[in-house]
């Protein structure tokens, strides 16, 4: 839920509240609305809700189809074959829900209805913590709609999108939860045929929910009618191509196809054309994850081969050895990740002859240690001094590693970021530093080394995070632990960070990487508006009380530069003429005046006098 969205009514969320047992109708099949300037009458019974209409009377601008039944759309959250999906309020229970809008062709006569109110009712019997809840089911305006659970921190898709890797610890986990859905609707006797990333929905950063549970198949038979195949090429089961039956074992090729994309950071097969030739030749061959992720543990490659053999007889049989697989590859990869490497056995190969040779050497060994020994002993006192007692690195308390740890926030948050990089690394480097102050103290010595512009030694300080994993697979250290990973595997990306991805790092312990990602944006790729969005991100959400509160007025330097920034970089394109290129020009001038950080702003600057220079702009 977002922080204003409306209270909600006691029992909203109980499964009584779900209503799809009939299809209600509401209104005649021709929509007219008045426009509210000129009150001229419009025919919208052809345009999709939402859309964005003008008066032909006045002029005027308006949103079509705004109310859909008992429903108030709010805003377009995405598109698909089917339909389209709204973030609406429901006037009924005053709650926000996702409304699926299906296109006119899809419920075309009587036994559509009848087949799509069937399979919003099997859907809505799916009560699991990992399936979209479906609410209700109607039609207005002859357009069906489903009212289901609002899942708002973004599909794997988007993941994907902004990270193209995902690791493989997080990626087990949604495949776990997953396959824990789709066992829950096989009980109901309903398999999906259309499990790709954009169809798994993060509720938080831990949780992921299936969404478009029994629709699939609808559009399936639709689509089979016209004799084509519905579905993502990327992940179809190979079964699906020749029309030979499907089950679910289907779909655990499809989602062990979604798994792989998002470990190898591609799909498992990649074709120039998509006709049914192309992908039945694809298809026929078994394909490897090891050949392109070739860093996946050996028991994560093992489930999602196995998951995706071109024989269905030949992948998993259950659902619940399946989940079994699943979770032992990821505790085996949280297990590997807390035990150093440790070296190869040597292999060794003797003959007769050199066993002989070997035991001459041993007895002459022994003698020459014995005598040794008897000469250490004797002359002991000369060649020990008394022993200290030292047993090695001592474990520092949890109050001296904070106490050394603030001292390092403190020298940052002053400004000098020399010294407090030193600090921190010293910090990070201590044997005896607990856990999770030592990764904290490697994140900010990478943010000092941002503040100085100075990208590969942030870079080189990550790395360790990355390859050591998560420090802690205990539940309460979970979202925390995952994080220093998951940070560092996105700036090791070295690419430009999407201001949209604080979506996903939602949880009060995450909100220092706003600021890590802000400031690399800003002095590192100079994409300003990324970083704009993630440090204002990170002054939003900071608490006042916390250690990261004293980096507040290091981020608002940033934030009142692109503040001045702003509309000097949106501004420059709209200047067509030498006068608004001069009056563009002296804005710009005040601002060079005003600003707070380091170079990246400036030479932005530059490069913007430089184009308005060339439109002909004054001095």
């Amino acid at each position: 839920m977002l922080a204003n969205d409306p209270p909600q009514t006691p029992g909203a969320e109980d499964s009584s509240e779900i209503d799809v047992s009939t299809p209600v109708e509401s209104g005649a099949e021709n929509v007219f609305e008045a426009c509210p300037s000129c009150k001229t009458l419009m025919d919208m019974s052809d345009v999709m809700p939402f859309t964005e209409v003008t008066c032909p009377g006045c002029g005027h601008t308006l949103r079509a189809r705004i109310h859909f039944n008992h429903f108030t759309l709010v805003d377009k959250v995405g598109e698909g074959g089917m339909g389209s999906v709204y973030k609406a309020l429901d006037n009924n229970l005053n709650r926000y829900v996702a409304l699926k809008i299906l296109k006119k062709e899809i419920s075309a006569n009587s036994e559509e209805q009848a087949k799509l109110a069937k399979e919003a009712r099997i859907t809505a019997a799916v009560n699991h913590p990992h399936v979209v809840k479906v609410y209700h089911f109607g039609r207005d305006h002859g357009q069906f709609y489903l009212a289901m659970e609002l899942v708002e921190k973004g599909s794997l898709d988007d993941l994907m999108a902004i990270q193209k890797r995902i690791p493989e610890a997080q990626v087990l986990e949604v495949g776990t939860q997953i396959a824990m859905g789709l066992a829950a609707a096989l009980e109901m006797e309903l398999i999906h045929r259309d499990i790709k990333p954009g169809n798994i929905l993060f509720k938080d950063g831990h949780t992921a929910k299936l969404v478009d549970f029994g629709l699939a198949i609808v559009m399936d038979e639709e689509a089979s009618v016209r004799g084509e195949i519905w579905g993502t090429p990327y992940y179809i089961a190979p079964e699906k191509l020749d029309n030979q039956p499907e089950d679910f074992r289907s779909d655990i090729y499809s989602l062990g196809g979604t798994l792989f994309h998002a470990l190898a950071g591609r799909p498992p097969y990649e074709a120039e054309s998509s006709s049914m030739v192309a992908l039945k030749q694809l298809k026929s061959q078994q394909v490897s994850l090891q050949a392109f992720a070739p860093d996946v543990s050996s028991e994560t490659a093992y489930v999602i081969n196995r998951m995706m053999a071109k024989n269905p007889e030949d992948r998993y049989q259950s659902y619940e050895e399946l989940i079994g697989h699943l979770n032992y590859a990821r505790e085996k990869l949280l297990e590997r990740s807390r035990k150093p490497l440790q070296p190869k056995q040597r292999v060794v190969m003797e003959t007769e002859q050199t066993r002989k040779v070997s035991a001459i050497i041993s007895l002459v060994l022994i003698a020459f240690v014995l005598l040794a020994g008897g000469g250490v002993y004797l002359m002991r006192d000369r060649i020990f001094p008394a022993a200290t007692g030292d047993s090695g690195p001592r474990q520092m308390s949890s109050q001296e590693a904070e106490s050394a740890f603030l001292s390092g926030v403190s020298t940052l948050a002053g400004g000098d970021f020399e010294g407090a990089r030193g600090e921190f690394k010293k910090i990070a480097a201590n044997p005896g530093m607990p856990q999770p102050q030592k990764n904290w103290a490697t994140l900010n010595a990478a943010l000092a080394s941002l503040f100085l512009g100075e990208a590969q030694p942030a870079l080189e300080l990550l790395k360790p995070l990355r390859k050591d994993g998560p420090y802690s697979v205990e539940p309460a250290d979970q979202t925390l632990a995952n994080m220093f990973v998951e940070v560092s595997r996105t700036l090791l990306e070295n690419k430009p960070v999407s201001g949209s991805i604080r979506s996903l790092y939602s949880d009060k312990q995450e909100v220092f990487a706003m600021l890590l990602f802000g400031i690399w944006d800003w002095e590192v790729k100079s994409a300003f508006s990324d970083a704009g969005t993630l440090l204002a991100s990170f002054q939003q959400r900071v608490n006042g009380k916390s250690w990261e509160s004293q980096y507040k007025p290091l981020a608002e330097k940033y934030l009142a530069d692109w503040k001045l920034l702003e509309p000097l970089v949106s501004g420059v394109d709209k200047a067509n003429t030498p006068a608004e290129a001069t009056d563009l020009l002296k804005m710009l001038r005040s601002a060079r005046s005003q600003l707070q950080t380091g170079t990246k702003a400036s030479e932005r600057l530059d490069a913007i006098e430089k184009t308005l220079v060339e439109k002909g702009a004054k001095p």
